[in-house]
């Protein structure tokens, strides 16, 4: 593969760079090389994974090769080597971070990481140890854990298989985590680790960390990484370290919600109802034995009794709890929420232990929940998210929290549900009337309005360099300015496509001459309405194959989906092009997508109208035919009244200096409609031979304010003085230009129905097989999983686990070199002798 030098690092790349590639990865190397942080822009279709993973690589390579020669002088001796010595170690003096660092390259979705590790297969770095950290969802062969629903269920199942020594595939980990099997495969993806962990009859899941300790680079999604309780799970390491976040431009938003909970009454009502049973069940006849024993159990009946007091206590504060304002709730300080819990005996000295018998009581009523009605311990795990999040170890971020956070009380919706089909309770069975407290129930949002808390996290861990990019990530500044991490190296590239294949244009009006604003005001105009149809229905009759049309809200969507049909508009529409309207729910969305991309297959071309922010327009991908057109119908601005953006807007009011340069309440709400936009628009031009128009249908477009926030490389093809022209002119041009397109570029290659859907839904965050799309494949192939991995388990399979199964459960952990935790009680009372 061809070598180049860029900021004195040797690339191997595969063909000679773009411009905008080598300003890429000129600006990575000079972050890793100097230990700082870089925000860069790059659009979809630049290249932007494959110049990350070679700069990121070589300079890795490069570091690698200093040490190594340090390491050789020194063992020649004498003068020259005592010298390189002195100067590695003062370097190590000024700087923790000299040594050869490791990558962590997280991203969204697993669908984009295993993207990522095939763009890394098919460059000259693949001989470079590279794996991935998934879920047990993705990794887990085992045939009972993977019978279970949710992730959460199959993680306590797990735990206790491997408590009980009872999973075979686990129980191979030390023994095959240095087979060849392992070895021969320098980059080993998810479909790699499960296909390895079949052949070798050895768990994935647990495989993949074990690997992790000599990958060059690991592969992970955010939550790993962002979220603290995930990233002591999965003990990620960070300590000089390399952070790439790609496809970051939800960052602040994943920050702040990472930091953030919710708890409901209905959740502590359900706590107190399962505590009540699980204490049942212990003093039941069929128990007995279990209670009598003698054996070491996690925790006692005292233990239960003090939780129920607890969550009694808890309750009653929460009831007594004052709403002011019943539609929008009530906000507090962030103190509010730590007296609530201190006025039911829950405090920072006792959080740990009160976790850690929740957690224990999930993986209890886990194992009860096999084969009956009893629930899985969902509320369990709701109070101890709850715990974990607010009770923050260093003392040194309690006055960051009090900035950062609000707590904002509403009343709680209860939905009604139809006798006996408590989805995740005793069936025909409603908590007890002694736990339903008289008074409305509430909804507890502690919620974070600081990014910056949770990045600040990641600069606390000694990491080496942040790295944040994406397609989309325009205008930096303000970006910068809420993460609060110093950045030495910003860019915004520009796209590598031509002026041919971009036709980008600003429709002020419609074709009877409407102004065309989809400001709240005008959404009800019947004029408005039929103006936009009129612009969609003529745009519909030139675009070839894909139209994608975003709207601000659903309820604006359906507002126009519903005055269409009535005046015949959506019929002649659907005469040029079948339409498919965004689904909620995420069986429907599998069946649209799928009938979307047959229709364009079949030469009928199609339209699919979605919401701007719903799972349409954030990361999915219409390259060539599946979209050769986008229309924005206007500015999607947040909610107006929602109380959590009231209260973003009052905390950047009430926190912006000149020193840190945060943006407005007012200039952050219009810059999220913006961001939103920028989204929406990168659904097309996926390539550099990709072609596509982007047309903008609010004359608000036209304003500099918003012209500025749009992504540079839109910008680049609006021209210096951005109007809309008369819709017949840009009828004409449109035309024009998809007839040139057609003619003078290269022909997509197609791509299957299926990998397009499977895809999809991936990105989407639709849960589909890890094998194959057709359901008679993948049960094809899970039956020979299964009858495979049953083989082995034969010999330690338990048909159904039981409170005994969980005993001896306990017993062994305790009895194993695994310390336990000490009972709930004793925990308790250690803490206060300590305190």
């Amino acid at each position: 593969m061809p070598e180049y030098t860029i900021s004195g690092i040797t690339v191997h790349f595969p063909f000679e760079p773009y411009d905008v590639q080598t300003a890429y990865m000129e600006k990575v190397i000079t972050c890793l090389r100097d230990g700082t942080n870089g925000v860069l822009e790059s659009p979809t279709g630049t290249g932007k994974t494959l110049s990350l993973l070679c700069a990121s690589l070589a300079w890795l390579l490069s570091r690698k090769s200093e040490m190594q020669s340090l390491v050789q002088l020194h063992a020649r001796g004498g003068a020259a080597a005592q010298q390189a010595v002195n100067e590695f170690n003062a370097m190590q003096a000024r700087n923790a971070n000299w040594g050869v660092p490791k990558i962590i390259y997280a991203s969204r979705t697993h669908s984009q990481l295993t993207q990522a590790m095939q763009e890394l297969k098919r460059t000259s770095y693949s001989f470079m140890r590279a794996v991935v950290l998934g879920s047990r969802d993705q990794l887990c062969i085992h045939p009972e854990v993977m019978r279970e629903q949710g992730n959460s269920n199959k993680v306590q199942l797990c735990k206790l298989r491997i408590q009980t020594r009872t999973c075979t595939f686990y129980n191979r980990v030390e023994s095959k985590k240095d087979s060849a099997e392992l070895k021969e495969s320098s980059v080993m993806d998810i479909e790699d680790l499960v296909r390895v962990g079949q052949k070798l009859k050895v768990c994935p899941y647990y495989v993949s960390k074990e690997l992790t300790s000599d990958a060059d680079i690991t592969f992970m999604p955010y939550n790993y990484l962002l979220d603290p309780k995930a990233r002591k799970a999965n003990k990620v390491e960070l300590s000089n370290t390399i952070v790439i976040l790609d496809e970051a431009h939800n960052i602040e938003k994943i920050c702040e919600e990472s930091a953030s909970v919710q708890i409901r009454s209905s959740d502590i009502a359900l706590a107190i109802d399962d505590v009540t049973h699980v204490m049942k069940s212990m003093m039941n006849e069929n128990a007995l034995d279990f209670m009598s024993s003698d054996e070491p159990k996690d925790f006692k009946l005292e233990d239960l009794a003090l939780l129920k007091e607890m969550l009694l206590d808890l309750e009653k504060e929460i009831d007594n709890i004052i709403v002011e304002n019943k539609a929008e709730g009530t906000t507090y300080p962030p103190s509010f929420l730590f007296e609530i819990l201190a006025a039911a005996k829950i405090t920072p000295v006792i959080a740990p232990a009160t976790i850690s018998l929740l957690e224990r009581l999930v993986q209890y009523m886990t194992v009860q929940s096999q084969g009956s009605a009893f629930r899985k311990g969902g509320s369990f795990e709701m109070i101890s998210n709850l715990l974990s999040v607010v009770f923050i170890k260093k003392d040194d971020l309690i006055a960051k929290v009090h900035k950062s956070f609000k707590v904002h009380v509403q009343i709680e919706e209860i939905k009604q549900q139809h006798k006996g089909s408590n989805k995740d309770g005793w069936l025909s069975k409603a908590p007890s009337t002694s736990t339903v407290s008289s008074k409305l129930p509430k909804v507890i949002n502690y919620w974070c309005f600081n990014p910056g808390f949770g990045m600040e996290q990641l600069l606390n861990t000694q990491v080496r360099s942040i790295i944040l990019t994406s397609g989309t990530l325009a205008p930096l500044k303000p970006l910068i300015a809420e993460l609060a991490v110093p950045i030495a190296q910003s860019l915004e590239n520009p796209h590598i496509v031509s002026q041919s294949q971009v036709f980008v244009r600003i429709i002020g009006t419609g074709p009877d001459r409407e102004q065309l604003i989809s400001n709240f005001a005008n959404r009800d105009n019947p004029k408005y309405l039929s103006s936009l149809g009129q612009t969609v229905l003529n745009v519909s009759r030139i675009v070839p194959d894909g139209l994608l049309v975003f709207f601000p809200s659903y309820p604006l969507l359906n507002q126009c989906v519903d005055a269409w049909q009535a005046s015949g508009l959506w019929a002649e529409v659907s005469r040029h092009k079948p339409i498919y309207v965004e689904p909620r729910n995420k069986e429907s969305f599998t069946t649209s997508m799928e009938e979307f991309y047959k229709s364009i297959r079949d030469a009928k071309g199609a339209c699919f109208m979605a919401v701007c922010r719903g799972k349409v327009s954030e990361g999915l991908d219409f390259a060539d035919r599946n979209g050769r057109a986008v229309i924005i119908t206007g500015l999607p601005f947040p909610p107006l009244k929602d109380p959590k953006v009231i209260l973003k807007k009052r905390y950047l009011e009430d926190n912006r200096t000149k020193e840190n340069e945060l943006l407005s309440g007012q200039a952050w709400y219009s810059l999220e409609a913006t961001r939103a936009v920028n989204q929406a628009i990168g659904r097309v031009i996926r390539h550099r031979h990709d072609y596509g128009a982007i047309l903008l249908c609010d004359v608000r477009f036209e304003q500099p304010s918003q012209v500025s926030q749009l992504s540079k490389w839109v910008r680049g093809y609006l021209g210096a003085s951005p109007r809309s022209v008369p819709f017949g002119s840009i009828v004409r041009e449109l035309r024009e230009f998809f007839r040139n397109a057609d003619k003078t570029l290269p022909k997509p290659k197609e791509r299957s129905i299926e990998t397009l859907v499977s895809e999809t839904c991936e990105e989407a965050g639709i849960v589909q097989s890890r094998y194959f799309s057709d359901p008679k494949l993948v049960l094809s192939k899970f039956a020979t999983a299964q009858s495979m991995a049953m083989k082995v388990e034969k010999t330690n399979s338990i048909e159904g686990w039981t409170p005994d199964d969980y005993k001896t459960a306990a017993g062994r952990s305790q009895s194993s070199k695994v310390p336990s935790a000490m009972d709930f009680m004793s925990r308790l009372d250690t803490n206060v002798k300590v305190k």
